[in-house]
């Protein structure tokens, strides 16, 4: 796989075209795009992309030329990408949902403990709708964590905000969660 170079995000209002915007932008660039994360959050589009861009690569032409495609209220950043030691993988991967009563608080003191007990957090989404939370999380554990202890504290660390909060696999999370269409003939 090529290395990346650089990280490109943008946030702007919502519009239909973004990415295809952006991403004829890289390729008339000859930049590689290697990895990309978006998500729209209250009207607004944001997006991360991991770039593999040649030597000669303007970034302030590449910045500028987002910046057209995505309109003047986009803000866009283009950084070199610095390789830091990547986390050792702990053991498994986990999924953690919590959903309940919306409360001041109840990211912190989740990530907090699963930060505690050696945890990390390698992908998270949380949203308040009206009075109700719903939160997933996926996360990387050690190899030696309780993994029913770590489950019994979360619910007690979260049982006073009313909050159901539950750790499965990754595997059997996919395999419970996932939606399969199959033809009856």
């Amino acid at each position: 796989m090529t290395a990346p170079t650089h990280l490109l995000t943008v946030l702007t209002p919502d519009q239909r075209g973004i990415i295809a915007g952006i991403t004829a932008v890289l390729g008339d660039m000859g930049v590689h795009l290697l990895a990309l994360s978006q998500t729209v959050l209250h009207d607004y589009f944001t997006v991360l992309i991991s770039i593999a861009a040649p030597d000669t690569t303007d970034v302030v032409a590449l910045r500028d030329g987002v910046h057209r495609v995505v309109g003047d209220l986009a803000a866009v950043t283009v950084v070199p990408h610095q390789p830091a030691s990547p986390l050792e993988t702990l053991g498994d991967r986990y999924v953690l949902t919590a959903n309940g009563p919306a409360s001041d608080g109840v990211v912190s003191t989740i990530t907090s403990l699963v930060a505690q007990r050696g945890g990390n957090f390698t992908d998270l989404s949380c949203e308040v709708l009206g009075d109700q939370v719903s939160m997933v999380a996926e996360i990387d554990v050690p190899k030696d964590l309780a993994l029913d202890q770590l489950q019994i504290d979360l619910q007690h660390a979260t049982s006073d905000a009313g909050l159901q909060v539950r750790l499965q696999h990754h595997r059997l999370f996919i395999a419970t969660n996932e939606i399969a269409f199959r033809r009856l003939t």
